[in-house]
C-alpha cells in the first residue's frame, strides 16, 4: 500500500515539474540595445495596410507566414531624409499566431494591426525592410482598437490550449483534486470487504 501510494505520489511530482516548466530563450537586453543601435533606420509610424507576402508554413498545424506592413512614416528618428519624403513603406516581418506563440523559443513575436502606432529599428533583409531583431526592435506606442488575427485557430487547438492554461493557472487545485480522487479510490480498494468477511 505505501509503496503504491508513494509511487503515485512520484508520478504526480514528474508531471506537474513537467507542466510548469517551460524555457524561453530571449535574446539578452544588450543584444536588443547593441541592434538598435546599429540599425540605420528608425522610425514612429502608423501602419496603414498588412497582408500576407508569403507562406512559410512546413506543417499546417503550425502556420507561418512573412507579413508585409505599409508604414505611414510620422517621426524619423535616424536615417535617410528621402524616406520621410515617401508617402509609406514597406515592412517585412516574420508572423507566427498569437496562439501558437507559447509553442515557439525565442524573441518577442510581432503583434501588428492596422492602425497601431510603432517606433521600429529596421535594417535591410532577404525581401526589403524588416525590423532589426524582430519584435524585439517594435515597441508599441499605441494599440488599434480594432485586431484581427490573420490566421484564425483551430476549434481543436482552442480547446487543448485552454485547457493547457487553466491547468497551469489552476495547478495547485489540479493536483489536490486529482490526489484526493487517488487516495480515495486507494483507501476504498483497501477498505473494501473480502468474501471471506461475508
Amino acid at each position: 500500500m505505501k509503496k503504491m501510494l508513494t509511487l503515485l505520489c512520484l508520478i504526480f511530482s514528474v508531471g506537474i515539474f513537467l507542466l510548469v516548466s517551460t524555457g524561453l530563450a530571449a535574446p539578452p537586453p544588450t543584444e536588443v540595445e547593441e541592434r538598435k543601435k546599429e540599425a540605420p533606420l528608425h522610425l514612429i509610424g502608423t501602419v496603414t495596410a498588412d497582408d500576407k507576402f508569403k507562406d512559410i508554413s512546413q506543417d499546417e498545424k503550425y502556420p507561418q507566414q512573412i507579413r508585409r506592413m505599409s508604414l505611414r512614416v510620422d517621426r524619423l528618428v535616424k536615417g535617410s531624409e528621402d524616406v520621410k519624403e515617401k508617402t509609406a513603406i514597406e515592412v517585412l516581418y516574420w508572423y507566427i499566431p498569437s496562439w501558437q506563440s507559447n509553442e515557439y523559443i525565442g524573441g518577442e513575436r510581432m503583434d501588428i494591426a492596422v492602425g497601431d502606432v510603432i517606433e521600429v529599428w529596421l535594417t535591410g533583409g532577404e525581401y526589403g525592410l524588416e525590423p532589426a531583431l524582430g519584435g524585439n526592435t517594435v515597441e508599441h506606442i499605441k494599440y488599434a482598437e480594432i485586431r484581427k488575427e490573420p490566421v484564425p485557430e483551430p476549434f481543436l487547438h482552442q480547446i487543448r490550449r485552454k485547457f493547457s492554461f487553466y491547468s497551469v493557472e489552476y495547478i495547485e487545485e489540479f493536483v489536490l483534486l486529482v490526489l484526493s480522487i487517488t487516495l480515495l479510490i486507494i483507501f476504498l480498494l483497501a477498505h473494501k470487504p473480502s468474501k471471506k468477511d461475508k
